[in-house]
Formats: C-alpha cells, sequence, structure tokens
C-alpha cells in the first residue's frame, strides 16, 4: 500500500511530526543544502590553492605533505562521520550531535539575541561541514595538481617566462586559468 502511494507522490505520514512527510523533507532540505553549498564552497577554497601550491613546488616538503593530506582525505572510509560524532559530540561533549539550535534556548529579539542565535547555528554546523570538507577535498587537490603540472609543461608556459614575466604572473594569469577549465 504505501508503494502504491509512492508512486502516486504520497510518502505518507511521519512518525515523529506526525506530518506529511513530503512537508517535513521541504522543511527541512534547506538546512542540507546550505551545509552542501559552505562546504562546496569552502572545499574550492582550501582544495585549489594547495593543488596549485603542491604542483609549483613539486617534490618539496610542501607538496609531500599536501600528497599525504590528501591521500588521507582520499581514504577516509564514509563512516568517518560517525567517528568524528562520536568523538567529538559524545565523548568530548564539545559539539551538538543533532539539531540546529538547542531547543531550550530562549533568543530575544535583539541584536544579541540574533547574533546568539547565528552563533548557536553556526556551532551546530561546524561538525557537519568539516566532515564534508574533509571527505571531499583530497580528489580536488589532486586533480588540481595534476592539472596544474599538466599545464605548466604546456609551451605557451614556456613562452610567457621567456618573455620574462615573473613566476607569479606565470602561475596566476596563465596557468591559473587553464587548470581551471576543466
Amino acid at each position: 500500500k504505501w508503494l502504491g502511494n509512492l508512486c502516486k507522490g504520497d510518502l505518507g505520514i511521519s512518525f515523529k511530526y506526525n506530518k506529511p512527510v513530503a512537508t517535513v523533507i521541504g522543511e527541512n532540505m534547506w538546512i542540507s543544502f546550505a551545509i552542501a553549498v559552505i562546504a562546496t564552497i569552502l572545499q574550492f577554497l582550501i582544495a585549489i590553492p594547495l593543488g596549485i601550491s603542491s604542483a609549483t613546488h613539486q617534490y618539496s616538503v610542501r607538496d609531500y605533505m599536501v600528497t599525504i593530506f590528501t591521500m588521507i582525505g582520499i581514504s577516509l572510509p564514509t563512516n568517518f562521520a560517525a567517528i568524528v560524532i562520536k568523538v567529538f559530540s559524545v565523548n568530548l561533549g564539545w559539539f551538538p550531535s543533532n539539531g540546529l539550535i538547542y531547543a531550550s534556548a530562549n533568543y530575544e529579539d535583539t541584536f544579541i539575541g540574533a547574533l546568539t542565535k547565528f552563533g548557536d547555528i553556526v556551532h551546530h554546523l561546524v561538525l557537519p561541514i568539516s566532515v564534508s570538507v574533509i571527505l571531499s577535498i583530497g580528489g580536488l587537490m589532486r586533480y588540481t595538481r595534476t592539472n596544474t603540472l599538466e599545464v605548466l609543461n604546456a609551451d605557451y608556459i614556456r613562452t610567457a617566462r621567456a618573455k620574462g614575466l615573473s613566476e607569479k604572473k606565470v602561475i596566476y594569469k596563465h596557468a591559473f586559468r587553464n587548470t581551471m577549465i576543466p
């Protein structure tokens, strides 16, 4: 009966909220969307500069450190999130393990109350965003490093260096643009 209703677009009634499941999903999906957007932005802001830095300093200590960090990020299992929640939320009690704000909190309708609520929301989002960034950053760093190394060996980069451009200009004006295309 439930499967038949699902085919009609009826997901049923939530046991917890006693409302239609579609309504509950619609109300709460924006939190997941915000977490995904923030994590993606942070991933790009961290992975791309690290990948370019690693490629421009190939075989240096910096390159090896970024490569180690990349391999750790790539090889972490997906249940890493559960481990992080257990350690930082259950064992240490530093972060909450669920919800978006503290249900018992009473925020005033003032600037300080709004700031407190915003701080509470950020406190609740630290763990999911951090885990998402850590799990996804390795592949992008590796991809950026590989593309940058490929671009740095191109003829037009050699020509730009031969024209006397500074290394910074060669990397960030010529190589960076072409690295970001893929």
